[in-house]
């Protein structure tokens, strides 16, 4: 296939909530350009972004695809990512790799709460974006309102665009750099007169791009001052500055339906976005592979060969395939780099670039192209390979999961089957954790929510054939004491031969909070033999790993051995070790008053954002789940509240914050410290501990 140059090279990626018709946007863009002959549709499986079964079924896109296209003599490599927040591990890589956003917003619903966070994520970036306001053709579709939602929440935001009727009217749009209007027919665009009705709007809307345009740039600015406007060249120039500088936000109109809009919109892309040479020349920074030492690294078209690997995924046919992005020189086919780890090297084979599923085969990836390569043994997602440059780029930073189950088998015998199975997911979706608790004989599957977790179980089910049962996590619950208490505990025991003998007295008493296990000896005249001190250490050391209260470990505690016998036959270190198991219980159930036991919990402390409007319902919340706020601050629009709950409380908590704040709350937690649990909460702990001891005998 025909080799582009760098600068004739975009790419780009479409992002927004889901619903707003990203990928019937993208399916469009491939059909204006005459890439596919008939356009793809989610609606009947026939798309060719949303071409795994799982998005077919649920006609929901779950996994970023790419597909390129050619716009007059511009290679366009075009990626569709998924819109739910479960799956954002996508937007993250993706965002790594690109020079432009399209970030889309519906017609008939504006700027919605879903929109907040994608757009923040977004902005942290920089990359220069625009805002396309898709489907136009629908019935509620409202673009005054959808427009001026943009120009109160979005700084920067200015239409190069307005639309020419809406709903099934919706026809063609008025150019406002030319102040041409056309026509959409068939394939082509049709220039018209201005409709009257727009004059008003129009003349608004234009002043609001000048203005953008001015404020890009200090010279412009004096001229606009000056002269009241500008003439077109120095718009664009303006534009071109603000737009790639991520200060400007051009807005479009489209409706994927009729393509109404789609073709202005890649003309747009391919004068307004940054091709990859624009990064060329600039240096950047990275680590030395293998290390955390800081490095850097100027890219250049003819320089040493740079890939970065954003995302691996298996296709049926194709088997595991990795996606490269192309940042300095070229890459061959036959050719090894090394990888970022420091410790190995990779043979590129066989390269390929994609129209979603469908693969074309190339010998070579040039400067600033995407590509996806086949059958990478040591790249996994975030590696950097190179050649003839000792430079790694950071990783990829995803969000921390926080949802999480604890699962087993339904099938008995097949846990390393599904360990294996997940552990094969996790190579294709970085953004899940699987946790082994053998303290709490559990497995953890952390995730991002619970559409992300029933996905991951399902790929499970489909790939292994291994069923999974999913039950809330046990929680690290610990047990201390708070007061002091003297134990014997003795341990004799004759069966005819040589018997058992073991006589310890335990003074057992609280240490401060974090300060683990002591164990003391005391022991004067050799009422204890030395030999069997370990033993009653040993002793007391594994009955509090099983706990006294409620079966989990108990902490803080110090145990001095300060009187005890022993029989010069009979005593071993078995007894001893019984013997000191036994002092310890009998303290528990017969001490109770004196030692005071007290089962703790972990609290975590959460970071909570969310939109002003929400903070009632977030505080009220907390509250319910035994949470204590610690303050709040606001950071714009939002507000941030940290507040310390235990981690009993939290379970399903991202699906619970989500549902109450329409998706656009998001929270993270930490570890805090541990704290004594409510005295009802001990009595319910103390009985189903109870009740688990009878159902197991």
């Amino acid at each position: 296939m025909k080799t582009y140059a760098m600068d004739k090279i975009r790419n780009v990626a479409l992002v927004g909530p889901h619903g707003v018709g990203k990928t019937s946007l993208a399916d469009a863009m491939l059909h204006v350009t005459g890439k596919v002959g008939r356009r793809g549709a989610v609606d009947d499986g026939s798309s060719v972004f949303d071409f795994f079964d799982e998005e077919i079924e649920r006609k929901q896109t779950v996994s970023a695809s790419i597909a390129w296209t050619d716009f007059q003599g511009t290679k366009i490599n075009i990626i569709d990512t998924p819109g739910v927040d479960d799956f954002r591990g996508d937007v993250n890589a993706t965002l790594r790799v690109i020079e432009g956003i399209l970030f889309v917003v519906k017609a008939d619903g504006g700027f919605e709460v879903a929109s907040e966070n994608l757009w923040n994520l977004v902005r942290g970036t920089r990359l220069p974006t625009f805002i396309v306001i898709n489907r136009m053709c629908k019935e509620q579709a409202n673009w005054r309102e959808t427009l001026n939602g943009l120009k109160d929440r979005v700084p920067g935001a200015a239409p190069l665009q307005l639309p020419i009727g809406v709903g099934e009217g919706f026809m063609g749009v008025v150019d406002l750099i030319a102040m041409k209007a056309y026509r959409f027919d068939g394939q082509a665009a049709v220039e018209m007169d201005i409709p009257g009705d727009l004059d008003e709007a129009v003349e608004e809307a234009r002043e609001m791009l000048i203005d953008a345009a001015a404020n890009a740039d200090d010279v412009l600015t004096e001229k606009y001052l000056e002269e009241m406007t500008l003439p077109v060249e120095d718009i664009i120039a303006g534009l071109r500055k603000g737009t790639s500088e991520g200060t400007v936000f051009p807005i479009f109109f489209t409706d994927a339906g009729n393509e109404v809009g789609v073709t202005s919109l890649l003309r747009s892309v391919t004068n307004l976005v940054p091709s990859p040479a624009s990064r060329c020349g600039r240096e950047l920074r990275g680590f030395v592979p293998g290390t955390d030492k800081e490095a850097t690294f100027t890219p250049g078209e003819s320089g040493p060969a740079v890939a970065f690997a954003f995302k691996r995924q298996y296709e049926a046919q194709g088997g595991d395939v990795t996606w490269l992005r192309v940042f300095s020189g070229s890459l061959k086919s036959g050719e090894t780099l090394d990888c970022s780890d420091g410790r190995n090297s990779e043979r590129i084979g066989q390269l390929n670039v994609a129209v979603g599923k469908a693969k074309e085969k190339i010998d070579v990836a040039g400067p600033g192209d995407i590509v996806l390569a086949a059958k990478l043994k040591n790249t996994q997602t975030g590696t950097t390979l190179a050649s003839g440059v000792s430079f790694a780029f950071p990783p990829i930073k995803y969000s921390v999961p926080t949802s999480a189950d604890a699962i087993r088998p339904t099938t008995s015998g097949d846990e390393d089957k599904m360990a294996a199975g997940l552990h094969k997911i996790m190579e294709e979706d970085p953004t899940f954790k699987l946790i082994h608790q053998a303290h709490l004989s559990q497995t953890l599957l952390a995730t991002q929510g619970e559409i992300h977790t029933n996905f991951i179980l399902e790929k499970l089910k489909k790939q292994t054939g291994v069923e999974v049962e999913r039950s809330r996590p046990r929680i690290n619950f610990k047990e201390t004491i708070r007061g002091t208490c003297e134990k014997q505990g003795r341990h004799k025991k004759q069966t005819g031969g040589r018997g058992q003998f073991g006589d310890v007295h335990l003074r057992i008493e609280p240490l401060e909070r974090g300060a683990g296990f002591e164990f003391a000896d005391e022991i004067v005249g050799g009422v204890v033999p030395n030999k069997f001190i370990p033993a009653v250490e040993k002793g007391c050391r594994e009955t509090l790993a099983h706990g006294l209260v409620a079966g989990h470990e108990m902490v803080d505690v110090r145990c001095a051995l300060f009187f005890g016998s022993y029989h010069n036959v009979d005593s071993s270190e078995a007894a001893f070790k019984a013997a000191a198991r036994i002092a310890l219980k009998k303290a528990v159930e017969e001490d109770s008053d004196k030692l005071r036991p007290v089962i703790l919990e972990p609290i975590m402390k959460v970071r909570i954002v969310v939109p002003q409007a929400y903070m009632g319902d977030v505080m009220g919340d907390v509250s319910t789940r035994r949470g204590a706020i610690q303050g709040s601050d606001a950071d714009g629009p939002y507000q941030v509240v940290t507040a310390n709950i235990p981690e009993d409380e939290l379970y399903q908590y991202a699906s619970s914050l989500r549902s109450f704040t329409q998706g656009t709350g998001v929270f993270t937690m930490e570890f805090s410290h541990y704290a004594e649990v409510p005295g009802d909460v001990q009595k319910r702990l103390i009985e189903e501990y109870q009740k688990s001891k009878t159902d197991d005998e």
